[in-house]
């Protein structure tokens, strides 16, 4: 027992177990989620170059990121493709590696207060920095999407180079020299913020040199990260053709981007700032800055009067990882991109520590001896709740990403079957997705500034994208946005739809040009994605009966008609319809699913084909289409449908050639 108490209070093993219980938790359903976003476009672009452009040509939008991508390609052929759940394992593992590192860095650069052996509060020093570093809000996007795995790989690479090159001037050791060198060079190849590791490198040396951390005061290796980041920089721009520019940022921009940077910093107290704001008049700028400025004040002095090195330290982190994406990217921007505060993470971790442990320290030399323990305990607990408000953000983050990811998976799915037929000798027609989660939004915030939802599907992505990287099929497809459609409003979340929003004549025609459409359906747990119909290329006429409209002379046939219930009670029919000519009156169908045929009705499923999106008054002459219909689950039994048209405006129902009656009649049994 006295071996793993001994182990624990090892800070390697304290920090390391901390990072992965902690990300474990908040970040254990990463693995079931698709791939989605800028992932969509970069897969392919990288499955289709050579080793050599990797390092020779930027990518789709301009960056110069080939270590990134030689680690996917790599990542590919040992695991036989870029498989989402290997990606995504990838940036489970570069975050507790991220996340690790700090809390050893930490409590390196932390000095233990006299009479205390060296090992115990370093041990709880990286424990407490690792947890502070794995809550972080604001890394969820950078975990949950594997395109943004850079942010962990470099600030790993940083907290690793400042080890590294710490340990190699307290030990005059080459070997620590070279490794430290190594990283700081490839953080830029990774990553446009790993710029930042060489100067962090060189206000490293300032400090020890200043504060007399080493024994050697005066080395001429403190001009080997000058060189690095002189060479790094020059060689990043040639590769790329541009170095990091400005987007016309305003005096507002900047305000709201060191807004950002502010919250960030002061994370576990900012959600005070979005009750002050919900309950005064104030903005979340204003009520930002009131709450952030004093505790900001308090952790800076409280570190520079305790802990002088490591303050400095994360001071300077901070200040230059935030530096590139504040002066150069607009809020707007900014707002959408979150993941870009991870990277002041480490120097956030560092402060907030000090903070905690020097209090602890003041609480225990004012207590009697033998509450010294209960009121320490007391203390991390608090320490403990002030995290609370991070986890509940990361926890409904990832509960909207797995949301998102529904329909992905489902259509991903669905276009396997259809290329499964399509090798079989069928013709390759369009796959068209509806009202696809572009963006969710929750209803509710934790925190002043910022977008709190996720973004699965930009604009920029395309549906063949979505359908290639997940299949490795090459299928046409198409995304469309549509609110004439009946859109289910859940309760705890805005939706944003993906896709061109079209009106009655563009849905119209890109229905009538796809062999599947496909519609997402949005509750207030899932979106589901149902088979809404789609062309038919000739007649199947198993059963045939025409609908005539008794005041003109106008029919629409129906071709044939499939019933089915699935394990949950969920009865679904699937109408083949033609027709003649296109009613001059607003005409719909109903469909009823009755326990018997003299019974009421138990479910309907009534309206325009294709789920809404084809009323028959835009239907060519002599169209057809297979119309997908379903109805809410019921229990096992035997149950009838009826199926017929009727007018919307009257409300008379079209007669049927084949019955006595204005509707077909199919039997379905549910098991």
């Amino acid at each position: 027992m006295k071996r793993y108490v001994h182990a624990l209070s090892r800070p390697g093993i304290a920090g390391l177990l901390t990072a992965l219980a902690l990300t474990l938790v908040l970040y254990h359903d990463a693995l079931t989620l698709p791939l989605f976003s800028d992932d969509l476009l970069q897969i392919p672009w990288l499955q289709s170059i050579t080793w050599a452009e990797i390092w020779t040509a930027a990518s789709p939008y301009g960056y110069y990121r080939p270590l990134w991508y030689s680690l996917w390609r790599i990542w590919g052929i040992v695991f036989g493709g870029l498989h989402p759940a290997g990606l995504h394992l990838l940036n489970v593992i570069a975050h507790v590696l991220a996340s690790w590192l700090a809390g050893l860095l930490t409590s390196t650069w932390i000095k233990p207060r006299q009479g205390v052996r060296a090992a115990e509060p370093n041990a709880t020093a990286a424990a407490l920095a690792a947890a502070i570093f794995t809550v972080f809000p604001f890394s969820r996007q950078a975990v949950a999407w594997p395109g943004a795995i850079y942010n962990p790989l470099v600030s790993a690479m940083a907290a690793g180079a400042i080890l590294a090159y710490d340990r190699a001037r307290s030990r005059s050791n080459s070997g620590d020299l070279l490794l430290a060198l190594l990283l700081m060079t490839l953080a830029p190849l990774t990553y446009e913020a790993g710029l930042m590791v060489a100067p962090t490198i060189v206000v490293l040396e300032i400090i020890g040199w200043w504060r007399q951390r080493w024994s050697t005061r005066a080395s001429w290796w403190g001009l080997l990260p000058i060189i690095s980041f002189t060479g790094t920089v020059l060689f990043w721009k040639l590769m790329r053709g541009s170095g990091i520019t400005g987007f016309g940022l305003t005096p507002d921009d900047l305000l709201h981007n060191l807004g950002y940077i502010l919250q960030g910093l002061i994370y576990p107290a900012a959600p005070l700032a979005q009750v002050l704001s919900s309950a005064t008049s104030l903005s979340s700028v204003a009520s930002l800055l009131l709450i952030a400025i004093p505790m900001a004040g308090f952790l800076i002095w409280r570190g520079l009067c305790r802990q002088p090195d490591a303050c400095l330290l994360s001071l300077g982190w901070i200040f230059l990882f935030a530096l590139p994406p504040t002066v150069s990217m607009t809020a707007d921007w900014f707002t959408l991109a979150p993941r870009f505060l991870y990277m002041i993470a480490c120097g956030t971790a560092m402060l907030w520590t000090i903070t905690v442990l020097t209090v602890l320290e003041d609480i225990a030399a004012i207590v009697r001896q033998s509450c010294a323990r209960i009121v320490r305990f007391a203390a991390l607990l608090a320490v403990a709740t002030a995290l609370i408000p991070a986890i509940l953000f990361v926890r409904r983050g990832m509960n909207l990403y797995s949301i998102a990811g529904e329909p992905i998976w489902a259509a991903a799915e669905a276009a396997a079957c259809i290329g499964q037929n399509s090798a079989r000798g069928s013709e390759r027609v369009p796959l068209l997705f509806v009202n696809m989660p572009m963006r969710l939004t929750p209803h509710t915030r934790i925190y002043p500034l910022g977008f709190e939802g996720v973004t699965p599907l930009p604009q920029r992505v395309t549906a063949e994208g979505l359908v290639s990287v997940h299949t490795e099929l090459d299928l046409p497809a198409r995304a469309a946005a549509s609110g004439l459609l009946t859109k289910d409003k859940p309760d705890s979340y805005d939706v944003l739809l993906w896709g061109p929003e079209l009106g009655w004549q563009e849905l119209a025609e890109a229905t009538r040009a796809a062999g599947t459409v496909f519609v997402a359906r949005y509750g207030p747990h899932s979106i589901s994605l149902e088979e809404a119909g789609g062309a038919l290329l000739a007649d199947s006429s198993s059963l045939s009966s025409a609908f005539t409209n008794p005041q003109a002379n106008e029919k629409i046939y129906l071709l044939n008609l499939n019933t089915g219930c699935d394990r949950d009670g969920r009865v679904s029919i699937t109408a083949n319809w033609k027709v003649e000519t296109p009613p001059r009156n607003d005409v719909t169908v109903f469909a009823h699913l009755l326990a018997d045929a003299a019974a009421a009705p138990v479910s309907q499923a009534d309206g325009y084909p294709l789920l809404g999106m084809r009323p028959f008054w835009l239907w060519q002459p002599s169209e057809q289409l297979r119309d997908a219909r379903y109805f809410t689950p019921v229990p096992p039994g035997e149950y009838v449908v009826h199926l017929g048209l009727w007018e919307l405006a009257s409300g008379a129902q079209w007669e049927n050639s084949a019955t006595d009656t204005s509707f077909v009649s199919v039997p379905v049994t549910c098991p």
